[in-house]
């Protein structure tokens, strides 16, 4: 029996790589990586963005809450327009608006919750009827 091995030269058809990768390929691998990683850390970003948002919108509807508890019930009689900002929870501020409707006694009262989000002051509000009679403007 006679094994005749044929030396790389004299092979037919284009000529075979020993091993490992061509630069290029390498270069379009870690761009692709690259791209993926930016998509990723966006959609992090935003993701750590959407959830602050969710949580301040939280946070409002709760001093919301107890502000208008707090004007119905401790300060029932409290006929003035007001402002000002929650100790427990700096960074978040209130007003309160009475305007009067069209039936005598009856006001329309507005608390409105402000807070800073990305440089942009944002608000959160309820709007709320309460009879007052002795009220007078």
């Amino acid at each position: 029996m006679k094994v005749c091995l044929q030396s790389r030269k004299e092979l037919p058809g284009p000529p075979r790589r020993e091993g490992g990768f061509l630069l290029l390929e390498v270069i379009l691998a870690v761009a692709l990586l690259a791209i993926s990683m930016f998509a990723i850390i966006d959609s992090l970003g935003r993701c750590v963005a959407a959830a602050k948002a969710v949580q301040s919108y939280s946070i409002s509807e709760i001093l919301l809450a107890n502000k208008s508890f707090e004007f119905r019930a401790a300060r029932g009689g409290d006929i003035f327009d007001q402002e000002g900002s929650f100790e427990d929870y700096p960074g978040y501020s209130w007003s309160r608006r009475l305007e009067r409707t069209e039936t005598d006694g009856l006001w329309q009262q507005t608390i409105a919750v402000y807070w800073q989000e990305r440089g942009n002051t944002v608000s959160d509000s309820i709007v709320e009827y309460r009879y007052l009679p002795e009220k007078t403007q």
